[in-house]
């Protein structure tokens, strides 16, 4: 790029814009930056500023500003947590009568909770599936991964091993 006395620069790995004061050799130059200080630079390290590039006008008429319409932008965008179920099968956040059941009756109504979840998740968008079981016995959890296993789904157990994640 030829360069000339009187080019307004910028500097390519700075945050620095100046003026070409002096050319001393197709490769290297002076620059008198905003702050007043002359600075020896390599010609590959600037660019050249060109007369009202720095303005939108300068692209089109058809220029997309990042600002311009907020909800235009986000009406677009996925949230994350729409592409994600969760469900938790403690048995005091479905029913409050647990007192009175045996293990087994708990047993059976958190998999008829996690059956109806599963059948919600694959016939929505949803992408993913967390199905919070607890850590105890592991009774639960081992029901759980049969009644996966019988829908023929990727899953695998959280850190803690108290919830198990599948992939939809």
């Amino acid at each position: 790029m030829d360069f000339k006395i009187g080019d307004k620069v910028l500097f390519k790995s700075e945050n620095q814009k100046g003026e070409l004061v002096k050319v001393n050799s197709p490769y290297k130059v002076v620059v008198k930056t905003e702050d007043g200080f002359e600075v020896l630079a390599s010609t590959k390290d600037l660019v050249k500023i060109e007369i009202n590039t720095d303005k939108a006008s300068a692209y089109g008429n058809n220029f997309y500003h990042k600002d311009g319409d907020n909800n235009l932008r986000n009406s677009f965008s996925r949230d994350k947590s729409s592409t994600v179920l969760k469900v938790d099968l403690h048995i005091e956040l479905l029913t409050s009568n647990y007192h009175y059941l045996d293990n087994f009756e708990i047993v059976q109504i958190q998999l008829n909770e996690c059956h109806n979840k599963i059948e919600k998740a694959l016939n929505s968008n949803y992408l993913k599936l967390i199905i919070v079981h607890g850590i105890g016995t592991g009774r639960l959890k081992t029901e759980v991964h049969k009644l996966l296993r019988n829908y023929n789904l990727r899953f695998f157990l959280s850190k803690d091993a108290g919830a198990t994640e599948v992939m939809l």
